[in-house]
């Protein structure tokens, strides 16, 4: 599965003619995708001398960031195979490395090489040395760079091993033997088996199918356990390749419709590719990153679920929350009105209590103010009376004020009587007085 969609070009390309096939993989799978609003997302383009490579190139969206994987056809690249006995797969590449100026019919300076490992069930290694022409590959490669789309181009792979990558996510039995229809003038024999592609021989198309009878002979006596049928790939030959028991790379055409599928599946695959463009690969190895990216990956959505689902809870937990404050508002604003009423009726309690105990405790006033008229002499004023709580204070004018003082004194009702401060006198002779007077406790007042 993608973590990050890819847009991906497969190119089949032969001098005059080019076949493409445009598709997105994402996290849904595979669909096609136009590589420009006025292009199809798959077709083929004619031309001469690779002029339809240009055309394509020129007709592609600017900008774009397809990446582009070209499948060269058997004609355009040559192989040579070496049988290894057990060892180590970066052992066996230094081996065939060291061989290569001996298998190779050109010499190293002028071509551009690649090499497939595939090691059998018994530990032998079969080796594939793929070759082309420096200079008819640099003549590709010259095209992408001249219109802007050198750095779209992935690998100029092999067309045979395209097909093995394709036979393999598609499921087909192997070990299988497949003829390829003509490619730039040249049929191709690939022998493909779980390991790898094993084997690749080619013969002129001039010589037709017939030419296939000395090539099987040849492949019988060297793999003795490769019987069985041959099949063609397209619909020159009998028996055809049957279609996928299950196309897992619909919506995709098949690979006898359009070519350049193969490159689309040199694309998708994750085992270690060949390519013919001077960028040698090595021996595919383990690295950690490879592992934990995936993981971290991984972890991210888990973590990213796990917010989301946490985070939607809060939202659920939130609308809750807010509703039960809405509720204990309405609740408050019921409560309000009678807790206010509650608090006036305490009031009203505590008011009627000071009363009571006003009432309860107050001296009879009246009875003090007429004792008091009852004693004072003649022309005695009073203009200032004061009672606090077991006392009476008055002020008044008077003739003799310390006659009105003893006066007073004799009131059996009165337990103290005392002059406060200092006697004047106004204009007329009459003397100003205040007088303090203690109430004596009766059973009205006892509280």
């Amino acid at each position: 599965m993608a973590v990050f969609p890819r847009e991906i070009i497969g190119l089949y390309l032969e001098k005059d003619r080019l076949q493409y096939c445009c598709a997105k993989k994402g996290l849904l799978g595979l669909s096609l995708k136009s590589p420009s609003p006025d292009m199809e997302p798959q077709g083929s383009i004619e031309g001469s001398d690779y002029s339809c490579l240009r055309k394509f190139l020129e007709a592609i969206s600017p900008g774009t960031r397809y990446e582009i994987f070209v499948a060269l056809p058997r004609g355009a690249f040559f192989v040579r195979d070496m049988a290894l006995p057990p060892m180590g797969l970066e052992d066996a590449w230094i081996s065939v490395q060291n061989n290569l100026s001996v298998n190779c019919h050109l010499p190293l300076e002028e071509v551009y090489y690649d090499i497939s490992l595939s090691q059998k069930g018994n530990g032998n290694i079969s080796a594939l040395i793929f070759y082309a022409s420096r200079k008819e590959v640099d003549r590709i490669l010259d095209i992408f760079s001249d219109t802007g789309k050198r750095h779209l181009l992935k690998r100029l792979m092999p067309f045979s091993l395209g097909v093995y990558l394709w036979l393999l996510m598609q499921g087909y039995p192997l070990p299988l033997k497949l003829i390829t229809p003509p490619q730039e003038g040249s049929y191709e024999l690939g022998v493909y088996s779980k390991e790898g592609l094993l084997y690749s021989a080619s013969w002129p198309e001039s010589e037709g199918y017939d030419a296939s009878r000395f090539v099987l002979a040849g492949l019988e006596a060297r793999f003795e356990d490769m019987n069985g049928q041959v099949y063609f790939l397209g619909q020159e030959g009998t028996p055809g390749l049957p279609p996928p028991p299950d196309n897992k790379l619909k919506p995709l055409p098949l690979i006898m419709e359009n070519p350049g599928v193969a490159a689309i599946a040199g694309a998708l695959s994750r085992r270690r590719q060949v390519s013919l463009d001077g960028r040698v690969t090595k021996v595919k190895q383990f690295r950690p990153w490879h592992v934990l990216l995936p993981l971290a990956v991984i972890v991210l959505f888990a973590l990213g679920f796990l917010t989301w689902h946490g985070y939607r809870d809060l939202l659920t937990v939130s609308a809750q929350v807010k509703t039960a404050e809405t509720e204990v508002q309405a609740l408050r604003n019921k409560i309000v009105p009678l807790d206010n009423r509650l608090k006036a009726l305490e009031s009203s309690r505590k008011l009627y209590k000071d009363i009571e105990d006003y009432v309860k405790g107050r001296p009879d006033l009246y009875k003090i103010i007429n004792e008091t008229a009852r004693l004072v002499p003649e022309g005695t004023r009073f203009s200032y009376l004061l009672y606090e709580r077991g006392k009476v204070t008055i002020r008044g004018t008077s003739r003799d004020a310390l006659e009105v003082l003893n006066l007073l004194r004799k009131s059996k009702m009165f337990t103290q009587v005392k002059l406060v401060g200092s006697v004047s006198r106004d204009r007329f002779y009459n003397e100003r007085f205040s007088i303090s007077i203690k109430l004596k406790q009766g059973p009205s007042q006892s509280k």
